[in-house]
């Protein structure tokens, strides 16, 4: 009889263990369904930290580099704090780099030195080719020679031009692909806004 209470007991308890697990697994598969249907995952909301070495994003640091230019003389981000910076990758086998040069020089020529750089980094291309056309355009601005396209890498670049405007601090405030009209007076005013800044 005590067999038969016991074998009773142990089989009732089972049976709300069995149940109390299916609800337990039902009730997460609820949650699931329903994260799915709200469009969010527990993969999409996880929280993936930035890779340091990522491509630069508008808001951040920008990458420090240091560069050597066609005549030598070495340029590092890093000294150019304090400064808006104007960084444009080109070549000059690209038409679009060629064609927004002269506003690049206009707007290098309307700005005051003292508060205003800008650096062309010359990418996947012969040094002795920009000397060329820094010549016969009469470029005064420094050509940047990333040889090893290290920077380039550092900078996400996936073709050129590409431009990024650095604040005084060195965050990055404007990215562009492709050519522009660089001393147009929107583009002025913007720069001169940032040079304002404190």
């Amino acid at each position: 009889m005590k067999k038969r209470f016991v074998m009773n007991i142990l089989i009732c308890l089972s049976f709300v263990l069995t149940v109390l697990t299916a609800c337990g697994q039902e009730d997460k598969q609820g949650q699931e369904d329903q994260q799915r249907q709200q469009g969010v995952s527990k993969q999409s909301t996880r929280v993936i930290p930035m890779q340091p070495n990522g491509p630069p994003v508008r808001g951040n640091l920008a990458p420090d580099f240091t560069l050597q230019d066609l005549e030598g003389r070495t340029w590092s981000l890093a000294e150019l704090k304090g400064k808006v910076v104007f960084i444009n990758f080109w070549a000059t086998w690209c038409a679009p780099c060629i064609s927004e040069l002269p506003s690049m020089k206009n707007l290098y020529n309307t700005l005051p030195k003292d508060q205003f750089a800008m650096l062309a980094i010359l990418h996947n291309d012969e040094p002795n080719n920009a000397k060329g056309f820094v010549e016969k355009l009469d470029i005064p601005l420094p050509i940047l020679l990333d040889t090893d396209n290290r920077v380039g890498m550092q900078y996400g670049l996936t073709g050129v031009p590409e431009t990024f405007i650095l604040d005084k601090k060195g965050i990055i405030r404007e990215m562009h692909r492709g050519p522009a009209e660089w001393d147009s007076a929107e583009v002025i005013q913007l720069i001169k806004e940032y040079i304002e800044q404190e």
